[in-house]
């Protein structure tokens, strides 16, 4: 007791830190020799007191707890307890991760769980507080105040808290399992404490296999809320399952009362997913869960019903299963009938509605009147649109969608007199798109009833509306009639009405009904007062109807019935129509008689122009809608309106910024595109704009037929000639109301332009003209950028001579300003020199800057290969001038990357010569000695710009190597960089000038990267060291070099088979081995054939199909290029053969999209060529042909493989037959098991009927 009471006195002083105390305090608790009597108890108490907000105290207690079995006092753990509950309730930010360690050490300590056992109400107020301390922390308490019955976001818990909840509540399961006595109390206790909170922090959006949180507490609720654990079995009696749900409604009852909507929801909606999937295949008792645990939800019972319904969806319900006197259906037809009386139904009450209807539609048959009349004229929400759709669900099944029609509009007539209608659509669009998917399945006689039904409304209620200015203010019937006539004409199927002439005529005479009606309409609303959305009702259901009849008309032969169906609107209404919205429509309504005008000229278009005076406002008012609605017009307008409609749309453009994206999305629809006159006369226009804008005097000479160059070829050139004058003589250009967002939108267009109608004389007119006038204002950003785009367009396609009409001075200046568009302009312009007096000019204009040398140089070389005989001595001349002039510019000591460049270029042409000056020689070597000789100069080739072209110089001074004194240094250098960045050009020179004892050393490093790079899984890595590796096998080598080739690539062979390579990998391994088989002058052994069967096989084991292209492709390589040294390897060939055929076949049983039935006809089709190649090795295959036809007997009778796969594996069975002699097949008849055997026949049979040759024809 002494030394216990010493021991606490050094850990009460502060004559001592901290630190060292707790240091001091867990030494003690770790000691097993010390004779301090209850030790144990004495730390934790202690820790206990002190923690406080410590971390280091609460680490050290929980490096305690970290034992198994503490001996430690009851009143200790309370005192441990204790501590734990009063800090998780209050603020503990810096301590937070230590508390929740403690906490599951504490649960998960075998020396705790008897102490819980005897107190389970300290094990429910300890869990439960750690839950309510979490909701707290992120704030879930905030959200439930918000009374919604949809879900909120759920909680987002780390992966230490959702471990500490997972521990916690298995801890509760495991105590649970233990107890006899209290197991009652402990089960009360969940239900009151731990359940709510549980629910609360399970991310109710996932509630998968993937969810574990979501898993463990599924199994919680099954084991103490319905009694089930493995121990009990599946099926348990009704009886036991009421008592063990005795008390649980009564207890969810009371917390329906104190919680709030969300809680209870989040906690219900579980509750309820853990029955389904506890009683799944018990109806009655779900049953029974479903409607008691509705009963105990009070208030909410509708927020709660509607997620128990989304839940039972998937479900096998039993509709006839009493409880209380009501069987299911009537509960549920009850429900209905309760919301049906209600006041003001909810989005909640549409949602329920939907379910029903979906889970049975029998339950809403009787009430689809009611809840018609019901919902109706309501704001159109989500909920609303899905309620309709799902009456559509329930009338299709019914089989009663089309009387759903005519129950829409009794509902509607309901409330014709209530509410007035607007121009906007009165069916939700998504209901719509599905009644026309139904209305799409509709026999011929549906569709006839359909539209009678609707001739009925037209003729009655309608023309009732239209009786005066007073009745017509609820033209509600109207609106719905015609709404619903247009989708039905929009969805039905004209073919049906061809097949019988009885069908043929009623659909005629339904069709000649409605446009009388129609009519009627038309002529009773022209006597009335202008009212636009009676006009635009009635005119979008005559154009429906004229459309559904000319395409009757057109599918059908020419007859008395088709004959009589006419327009609907006779030519007097016709005229006073258009006088009125003329005169009082406003510009909906205008629009929508002006597509209805379309409409008829489209019905009477031919090939010759036509005139649109008759639209109203004319085309200037058109423009837009013909454009996004009614683009075949174009095609046959004058060439005075296309120019109208092309410049309204440039000046709409222009003009108004926000439509300026939606204008070039229009622009680039395909049928736009495609109309060259549309096209050329947006040109026009927008050249035409920007010469006025910058005031360019042939702005009066562009036109349409000038660019279409129908005949004004010259008048083009003359032009051209015009615009070459004004930018020689650098008029000061007046600028008016020109700025850079009008630039821009210039550029933009020309960009969304297709060029392939512009001939080379067009293009370089818009190049001339953009270069001399939005050219001076490439300082702007983003001008510059859709500048170069331009041109880019431009020169895509050659023809374009700008040394014709740009100053060799001027071009000259473009090219120093490293403008690579001109440069590409400089090359199509140099193809066409014929004399040498215009390259002397270039070089005159540019002899003082060697940059611009540098690029004619390179330009020059470009064009070189498309010059005939008398341009290449006149180029040849000029390159010796540029190459002289590089030479004298660059500076002596070369630093810069361009001057490396430029050095480059110039030594090509001086090589052609012959005449390399030692000056020359030693400058060079010193350039690249500067350049390549420190290693850690070398470290990033991509960003560094003197690197990359040091390459290019060592290209060319490695292809003379003789010429030069190259350094080994700057070999193993260069080599070092070609690891990291390859270029083949440089590594087919390296192989050539490295000595023998540094290509071995090259082959280590290059093995050595291989093996480092495997775990960082960077293809371009790989990719690169692949680059490198298919170099070096192609080279031709002497044979020293062949031996440290050949064991290179065995020793790296062996070590891809001894690790794990990555997938990725596979595919460049595999063409490294096609590489091999292919080399001419590589001469293969036998173990460097076994290993690449073997990296074949070990490829198709982990890659599976994506490695069978290839490793079929090789072996195909290896009998064309091989074929004397795979006649000993052919077991092994076979062996690769039969193990793609089985991977093709059993893959092939999964094939679920297009792209993958493609790749897998490509296989089969593989696989036979492959099996042809095979069979024309008869003398070597006749003796393994049998045991091939055996394995692919066993793949033939393999089920649900593909028919092409299928047909693969007979063919090259037969192939194989054809081969095998007579002792084969006797071999396979004994051998085969009895199930293949009369398969063999069958196949055997099969192919002496139809492949077998016998000499006949």
């Amino acid at each position: 007791m002494a030394l216990s009471r010493e021991l606490l006195k050094r850990l009460n002083t502060d004559n001592f830190p901290l630190a060292k105390r707790l240091k001091l305090a867990e030494t003690t608790f770790y000691s097993v020799d010390l004779p301090l009597v209850r030790k144990e108890d004495l730390i934790v108490e202690w820790l206990c007191k002190n923690c406080a907000t410590n971390q280091c105290t609460w680490q050290t207690l929980n490096n305690c707890l970290k034992f198994d079995h503490i001996n430690i006092r009851a009143d200790v753990k309370q005192c441990l307890i204790d501590k734990l509950v009063q800090t998780l309730e209050n603020n503990m930010e810096n301590i937070y991760e230590q508390v929740l360690e403690c906490c599951t050490l504490v649960l998960a300590n075998n020396s705790m769980r008897p102490y819980f056992m005897n107190k389970p109400k300290i094990l429910g107020l300890l869990i439960k507080t750690l839950l309510n301390n979490m909701i707290k922390r992120l704030n879930y308490n905030n959200i439930n105040q918000k009374e919604d019955s949809q879900l909120s976001q759920p909680c987002k818990l780390s992966s230490v808290e959702d471990n500490i909840v997972i521990s916690a509540i298995e801890c509760l399961m495991q105590i649970y399992k233990q107890l006899i006595v209290t197991k009652d109390e402990l089960r009360l206790i969940f239900v009151q404490d731990i359940l709510y909170p549980m629910c609360a922090l399970i991310d109710h959006t996932h509630i998968d296999n993937k969810n574990r949180l979501g898993i463990v507490a599924y199994k919680c609720i099954q084991q103490l809320l319905l009694g089930k654990s493995r121990s009990v079995q599946n099926k348990q009696t009704r009886d036991c399952n009421q008592s063990i749900f005795s008390d649980l409604y009564s207890m969810l009852s009371e917390h329906m009362e104190t919680s709030n909507l969300q809680s209870n929801l989040l906690t219900y909606q579980f509750i309820f997913h853990t029955m389904i999937g506890t009683y799944k295949s018990d109806a009655t008792l779900l049953d029974t869960c479903f409607r008691n645990l509705i009963k105990s939800s009070g208030k909410y019972k509708w927020e709660i019903m509607d997620p128990f319904l989304k839940l039972l969806n998937d479900i096998l319900l039993d509709f006839d299963n009493v409880i209380d006197g009501f069987t299911l259906t009537d509960y549920f037809e009850n429900c209905i009938n309760e919301i049906l009386t209600l006041n003001e139904i909810t989005q909640v009450h549409y949602r329920i509605l939907a379910q029903l209807s979906y889970i049975n539609p029998l339950l809403i048959e009787k009430n689809i009147s009611h809840i018609l009349n019901k919902i109706l004229m309501k704001e159109q929400t989500a909920e609303y649109t899905n309620l309709l759709i799902a009456i559509l669900y329930s009338s299709m099944k019914l089989r009663r969608e089309q009387k759903l029609i005519l129950q829409l509009l009794i509902s509607l007539k309901q409330h014709a007199a209530m509410y007035k209608a607007s121009t906007s659509a009165f069916f939700p669009n998504e209901f719509k798109t599905k009644l026309m998917e139904t209305i799409s399945n509709f026999s011929s006689s549906q569709t006839i009833a359909t539209l009678r039904t609707l001739i009925y409304y037209l003729n009655t209620d309608c023309v009732e509306l239209l009786q005066s200015n007073t009745s017509c203010k609820y033209i509600l019937i109207l609106k719905a009639t015609v709404e619903l006539l247009v989708i039905v004409f929009e969805s039905m199927q004209i073919f049906e009405y061809t097949r019988t002439l009885i069908a043929h005529e009623k659909f005629a005479n339904a069709l000649d009904e409605i446009g009388n009606a129609l009519s009627l309409l038309v002529n009773k609303a022209l006597c009335l007062s202008h009212n636009k959305i009676v006009i635009i009702t009635l005119l979008s259901g005559v154009q429906s109807l004229s459309e559904i009849q000319n395409m009757f008309k057109y599918y059908m032969l020419k007859d008395d019935i088709t004959t009589k169906l006419i327009f609907p609107i006779l030519d007097d209404p016709w005229q006073q129509l258009i006088q009125r919205i003329t005169n009082f429509g406003e510009d909906n309504c205008k629009n929508v008689m002006n597509k209805l005008i379309l409409h008829r000229i489209k019905l009477k278009m031919s090939d010759k122009p036509i005139k649109l005076h008759g639209l109203i406002g004319g085309i200037e008012y058109s423009w837009s809608n013909i454009l996004k609605q009614d683009t075949d017009v174009l095609s046959l307008l004058h060439d005075k309106e296309m120019s109208k409609l092309t410049h309204s749309l440039l000046a709409d453009i222009t003009s108004n910024k926000q439509s300026f994206r939606e204008w070039l999305n229009i622009v680039d629809k395909e049928c736009l595109r495609e109309n060259k006159r549309f096209v050329m006369f947006l040109l026009s226009h927008i050249l035409i704009q920007i010469g006025q804008n910058f005031s360019l005097t042939i702005t009066e000479y562009i036109n349409v037929k000038l660019l279409m160059e129908n005949g004004h070829n010259n008048k083009l050139l003359e032009v051209l000639q015009i615009l070459k004058e004004q930018m020689s003589q650098e008029q000061q250009m007046q600028i008016a109301n020109i700025n850079f967002a009008n630039i821009e939108i210039y550029l933009e267009i020309f960009l969304h332009l297709p060029t392939i109608y512009f001939s080379s004389n067009v293009r370089t007119l818009i190049f001339l003209i953009v270069y001399f006038t939005i050219g001076k204002y490439k300082e702007n950003e983003k001008v510059s950028a859709l500048y170069n785009m331009v041109f880019s367009d431009l020169l895509e396609k050659p023809g374009i001579d700008v040394l014709q009409y740009i100053e060799p001075k001027t071009l000259i200046n473009q090219l120093a300003q490293g403008n690579k568009i001109f440069s590409k302009a400089c090359e199509f312009s140099l193809r066409n020199v014929k004399t040498y007096a215009t390259l002397k000019s270039l070089i005159k204009n540019s002899d003082q800057c060697k940059n611009t040398m540098c690029i004619l140089l390179e330009c020059i070389e470009t064009v070189k290969p498309k010059l005939d005989a008398e341009q290449k001595t006149i180029f040849r001349k000029a390159e010796k001038k540029l190459a002289k002039g590089i030479l004298k510019l660059l500076p002596e000591e070369i630093n810069d990357a361009f001057d490396v460049k430029c050095l480059t270029a110039a030594l090509k042409v001086t090589f052609q010569t012959g005449v390399v000056t030692d000056t020359l020689k030693k400058s060079t070597e010193l350039i690249l000695n500067n350049i390549f000789a420190a290693r850690e100069n070398l470290s990033n080739v991509n960003n560094n710009q003197l690197l990359q072209q040091g390459v290019q110089l060592s290209i060319i001074v490695l292809q003379r190597h003789k010429m030069f004194k190259v350094q080994d240094v700057i070999i193993r250098n260069l080599w070092f960089i070609m690891l990291k960045y390859p270029c083949i050009n440089l590594i087919k020179l390296l192989l050539a000038s490295t000595e023998l004892q540094e290509f071995y050393n090259v082959l280590k490093m290059l093995q050595k990267q291989m093996i480092n790079n495997l775990s960082q899984k960077d293809e371009s890595v790989w990719a690169n060291l692949f680059t490198i590796w298919s170099n070096i096998i192609k080279v031709d080598m002497n044979v020293k070099r062949n031996k440290l080739r050949l064991a290179a690539i065995n020793n790296l062979f062996e070590t891809m088979l001894m690790i794990d390579v990555p997938c990725e990998l596979w595919p460049g391994l595999l063409h490294l081995s096609h590489d091999i088989i292919n080399a001419k002058h590589l001469p293969i052994s036998d173990v460097t054939m076994d290993l690449i069967t073997l990296i074949c096989l070990k490829s198709l084991d982990e890659t599976n199909v994506s490695s069978c292209e290839d490793v079929l492709s090789l072996c195909r390589t290896l009998i064309k290029a091989k074929t004397d040294l795979i006649i000993d390897k052919l077991p092994n060939l076979l062996l690769l053969y039969r193990h793609i055929v089985k991977i093709v076949v059993h893959a092939s049983k999964n094939i679920d999209n297009k792209f993958d039935e493609h790749r897998f006809r490509c296989f089969a089709l593989d696989i036979t060529k492959f099996t042809t190649t095979l069979v024309k090795l008869k003398k070597d295959m006749i003796r393994l042909s049998p045991y091939v036809i055996a394995d692919l007997l066993q793949l033939i009778v393999e089920g649900t493989v593909p028919s092409y796969v299928k047909t693969a594996l007979h063919e090259s069975l037969c192939q194989f037959i054809s081969i095998c002699d007579q002792h084969g097949l006797a071999f396979l008849s004994r051998t085969l098991p009895v199930s293949l055997q009369e398969v063999f026949k069958v196949q055997l049979n099969t192919f002496k009927k139809f492949y077998k040759y016998s000499g006949k024809i």
